[in-house]
């Protein structure tokens, strides 16, 4: 199975700019990256941070752009983003009877679970109100081929104080029951817009630094540097052996034109 991870797109409404720059183009360019490389993939998944104060508007220009993706998406909220107004949006994204935006999809790599660790109105997550009893429903009907996390919000520690605080507040529940349960053999996530692989107890997970802006690795402030990189996107290859995370830009540098001879000579050499 091939998957493409966008997460922290930050929509405005149409004509808006966030940070001096528009991130509608930035998502655009992405997409187009997509749709030339890698239309060949099963799914989109897009982890939160979808609006960036979650207006009604910038919903309907996500629908828009996303009109134009060639495969399925499925769509997670994140800390900007303002539940009912995605719902009323995109009303065809699954909901739990808690009437969090949560749901399944199993497929030929296994299963895929799509959290909701937003807390409206802060900036850390969670899954209290029943969300953590779910997810461990969900996990316990996982197929013998294994189960895939998607969240906002990470699931554990990376390591970054800016992070500290603004992580799944229920992390070592949450990450002792998803250990115990034996069934995850991934997790992917954003909210920290930075390239980040792991494990935790031996469960890996990945992040991705997203669409919109991005931040500089620090690992003693707890501010947060913004700057604007090149618009980012993974892409997991998943079969029956393991998890691949290609961790690409929107755009590539020209290629240099090589013949085979070439490159055989330069190994001889």
């Amino acid at each position: 199975m091939k998957l493409i991870h966008l997460t922290d797109l930050h929509l405005v409404p149409p004509a808006g700019a966030l940070y001096g720059f528009n991130p509608a183009d930035r998502l655009a360019a992405v997409i187009d990256t997509i749709n030339r490389e890698h239309a060949d993939s099963a799914l989109c998944v897009v982890t939160g941070d979808l609006a960036d104060e979650g207006e009604p508007s910038a919903y309907g220009l996500l629908r828009e752009i996303l009109q134009s993706l060639r495969m399925p998406w499925q769509l997670l909220v994140g800390n900007h983003d303002h539940r009912e107004n995605f719902s009323n949006a995109f009303p065809e994204m699954g909901r739990d009877r808690n009437g969090f935006i949560q749901s399944i999809q199993d497929c030929d790599a296994g299963r895929l679970i799509f959290l909701d660790t937003l807390v409206q109105g802060y900036g850390h997550g969670a899954l209290d109100c029943g969300r953590i009893e779910w997810l461990s429903a969900r996990l316990a009907e996982t197929p013998s081929s294994g189960a895939f996390l998607f969240a906002h919000h990470p699931l554990q520690p990376i390591g970054m104080p800016h992070f500290e605080p603004a992580i799944v507040r229920q992390w070592p529940q949450v990450m002792k029951m998803i250990r115990n349960a034996g069934a995850v053999r991934h997790i992917f996530c954003g909210h920290v817009h930075l390239d980040i692989n792991g494990n935790w107890s031996g469960v890996p997970f990945s992040a991705c630094r997203g669409v919109a802006h991005h931040i500089i690795p620090d690992f003693v402030r707890k501010d947060a540097q913004f700057v604007e990189n090149t618009p980012a996107f993974d892409v997991a290859l998943i079969d029956a052996f393991g998890v691949t995370i290609h961790h690409l830009k929107s755009s590539q540098s020209p290629v240099i034109a090589r013949t085979p001879e070439a490159h055989f000579e330069e190994e001889a050499a």
